[in-house]
């Protein structure tokens, strides 16, 4: 009967550690299926393209296949609420930009809440904004770009692609009124910039470097506080006197709030090794700058975030849209 007992012992031991480590929800062999990654935008865009990028070689880290689901809308929140909903297992993942926060500090409901319903995996990339003339343009450096629009304000003309929340900052920053001339993209902005019909478009280096190379238009400030090394001879606005205006772009990677920290230390690493790999250093020569981080470091940033956009709203309420 004692042998009866030890056995029965035995076995409900085994069973309790097997369902405990179930139980945890810590997967020894994961990723053991493909895993979807969310990508907020459409197909065909330059986050779509990094972020397909990066897909295939956290396949070659993963030894898993990672799949891309393009889920545009709602100002990113259609895809951002995807990820927010899914099952924390690892298996559904946010290729996300900063609209993630901008999205949260200023759209309408429902947007989620970053720090509430994530959790940060790595930075992926950064890309300063930046602001360019047309060629004949008398501006070349944000001091005369300041000068210019005091003495006339709301006469010097700046095109983006809907960059409305960055040229508020730039306006408040330098304390100027500069006209904006919102478009749907990139492109139309840069052709009515080269055309005359606007003064100056703002965007980032990948976007605006190919019209310098053709003389078509030439660059007047960078909009981070650091120099960008790709176009080491263009001031910043820091270096003109303004400290308060650091337009820098991102793009990083989430999971689901209560991913388990095993599942997240190991895309984190698996994040670290793929974007070491040289096919990406000609994003770095197109003024996209590959930099991993750990998960700390990118919760920092959406802190950062944070406080810069609720700064601005209390500063420009018009901003707000309805909640």
């Amino acid at each position: 009967m004692r042998l009866k007992i030890r056995t029965l012992n035995v076995a409900i031991g085994v069973f309790c550690v097997g369902f405990s480590a179930l139980a945890s929800g810590a997967e020894t062999d994961y990723p053991s299926r493909p895993i979807r990654l969310i990508v907020p935008y459409a197909p065909g865009g330059s986050t779509d393209q990094v972020a397909r990028q990066y897909a295939e070689l956290m396949r070659r880290e993963l030894k898993q296949t990672v799949l891309i689901e393009n889920k545009p809308g709602a100002s990113t929140n259609i895809g951002n609420k995807m990820v927010a909903d899914a099952d924390p297992d690892g298996y559904t993942l946010l290729y996300a930009t900063g609209q993630v926060v901008q999205s949260f500090v200023f759209g309408p409901f429902p947007a989620i809440d970053p720090k509430a319903a994530l959790e940060p995996v790595s930075l992926i990339l950064t890309s300063p904004q930046m602001i360019a003339a047309g060629k004949d343009q008398k501006i070349s450096s944000p001091e005369e770009l300041i000068a210019a629009a005091k003495a006339n304000p709301k006469g010097v003309s700046v095109a983006t692609a809907g960059l409305q929340l960055y040229v508020s900052v730039l306006q408040s920053g330098a304390g100027i009124e500069l006209l904006h001339v919102p478009y749907k993209g990139g492109a139309p902005a840069v052709t009515d910039t080269i055309g005359g019909r606007t003064n100056l478009v703002m965007g980032q280096p990948p976007v605006l470097m190919p019209f310098f190379k053709k003389g078509l238009l030439k660059p007047v400030a960078m909009l981070s506080k650091e120099p960008f090394a790709g176009l080491p001879d263009v001031r910043t606005f820091a270096q003109a006197g303004v400290s308060n205006v650091n337009l820098v772009t991102w793009n990083a990677v989430f999971a689901p709030k209560g991913t388990p920290a095993s599942v997240i230390k190991r895309l984190s690493q698996a994040t670290q090794a793929a974007l070491s790999d040289p096919s990406l250093q000609k994003l770095s020569s197109e003024g996209l700058m590959v930099q991993a981080s750990t998960p700390a470091q990118l919760a920092e940033r959406v802190d950062s975030e944070l406080e810069l956009w609720r700064g601005q709203a209390k500063r420009s309420p018009e901003l707000m849209q309805a909640r």
